[in-house]
């Protein structure tokens, strides 16, 4: 999705030459000249500051919205004056990378849990403030598994102010299983009883649909077969786990659930065009799909499950907001408003609604405010609220265990380790236990 490396590198340079002409290190006086933080003469009442807000809303519909967001708050904050940055998402991983080496970034970024991490393991996040935000807002304010997968590796620290987030499981056409007599599914047997009963390849018919392709969206949506049964990539002590029994049995069972998808390495449009579509009566796919299933005109018969072996597991993704290191005293206390009003009811709805269905709550509050609830978008989602409540509250993703979270997954990730040993086992039928054997030591390799 990226482009060329010298054209990206080209946007980088030029991208940190205009961030830096705005931001610099110390907050801009009322007078224009630049003081340094903790200087006694500092003072938030009597200072105008102007911090840099980074986020991935670039349609312009959008940005009309964060620059609604945006204004309001510096109504309340007349000291302090909010830039908005929009950074489409397929470069914003080289800036932040550039902006960080010339420790010129934006006070303020919407980031994904991976990318938050990845922020945190370069020192770029300032986590004690971001801590202080959660603590102060509440942590039982938010979906508790929110907050599981956006803690540091050691447990003690958090990465991002959890603005938003998308979860994933297996949709399900209820209408569909009705015709045949059958329920939702609730265990790993019933899905494959539900995919088998369904399962028609010469009439182009499946029983589910699920990717194989050697890819991140295949290790997503495995993960969340594994995790249920117990198993991921690491343990507490950050051992490699990867080729034991409990994963084998998870890889085992996918190949087994893959023969009653579609023939191949499948895809994200496959998966999403054969449930769309009503060829397949289950698929396993983010909440992003919801706008095309309303446009398919069945969204009322439409449920979420999770897979469920010895517990349930939902994949997701948080999108937080992150406060840069090395920021002025009134710079960061300016960030740490700004993080703060994003997460009152009113503003956090009008972000969520810029996206409705695909992004969803992380806040109970919100979830439950008849301001969200009331919007036409919402209310034809209303049979679902609980089913997504669930899918957040038992959040998981490889490589977090307990409340440690082991930042080499990204990496793992990014080399499709995971996915290349579930495409060479489900479509070029390769040994399980050779491919979990080498898939162990890739992932050793990665992690060390």
């Amino acid at each position: 999705m990226m482009g060329k490396k010298i054209l990206a590198a080209l946007l980088t340079v030029a991208m940190a030459a205009e961030l830096a002409a705005c931001s610099g290190g110390g907050a801009v006086s009322s007078a224009g000249t630049a003081s340094e933080g903790g200087s006694a003469a500092a003072s938030a009442s009597t200072e105008k500051v102007k911090i840099q807000f980074m986020h991935q809303q670039v349609e312009q519909e959008r940005q009309t919205v964060v620059q609604g967001i945006i204004q309001s708050f510096e109504k309340e904050n007349p000291n302090i004056e909010v830039e908005s940055i929009p950074v489409n998402e397929d470069n914003l991983d080289s800036k932040i990378t550039a902006l960080g080496g010339s420790g010129k970034l934006p006070a303020v970024m919407e980031l994904s849990q991976d990318q938050a991490k990845t922020n945190a393991k370069n020192k770029f996040t300032d986590t004690d403030a971001v801590d202080q935000i959660i603590q102060q807002k509440g942590e039982d304010k938010f979906y508790s598994g929110t907050l599981k997968v956006i803690k540091t590796e050691d447990g003690k620290n958090y990465v991002g102010v959890p603005l938003c987030g998308w979860v994933q499981g297996i949709w399900v056409n209820n209408s569909m299983l009705k015709a045949k007599g059958l329920s939702a599914p609730k265990t790993w047997d019933d899905v494959v009883s539900i995919a088998k009963a369904f399962y028609q390849p010469s009439s182009k018919q499946y029983g589910i649909a699920i990717p194989t392709g050697e890819n991140a969206f295949t290790e997503q949506v495995f993960s969340q077969f594994a995790l249920s049964n117990g198993a991921n990539v690491f343990d507490t002590n950050g051992n490699v786990t990867f080729d034991s029994p409990l994963m084998k049995e998870a890889v085992q069972y996918y190949k087994r659930l893959a023969a009653y998808s579609m023939p191949g390495s499948t895809e994200v449009a496959d998966v999403k065009d054969a449930f769309v579509g009503k060829k397949a009566p289950m698929a396993l796919y983010s909440t992003y799909i919801l706008s095309a299933v309303e446009e398919a005109g069945f969204l009322s018969d439409l449920s979420l499950v999770l897979p469920q072996k010895t517990t349930s597991a939902a994949y997701g993704c948080v999108i937080a907001l992150s406060i840069s290191s090395g920021l002025s005293d009134v710079e960061q206390q300016a960030a740490e408003k700004f993080v703060s009003y994003m997460l009152e009811d009113e503003n956090n709805i009008k972000w969520i609604l810029m996206a409705p269905g695909g992004v969803q709550p992380v806040l109970k509050s919100v979830s439950e405010d008849t301001a969200y609830l009331n919007n036409d978008k919402i209310k034809a989602l209303s049979h679902l609220s609980n089913d997504i409540s669930t899918a957040f509250t038992n959040l998981q993703v490889f490589g977090t265990v307990g409340d440690k979270n082991f930042m080499a997954m990204g990496d793992i990730t990014n080399k499709k380790v995971i996915g290349k040993v579930l495409n060479d086992v489900i479509v070029h039928n390769a040994d399980i236990d050779s491919e979990l054997a080498g898939a162990k030591q890739s992932i050793e390799e990665i992690a060390k």
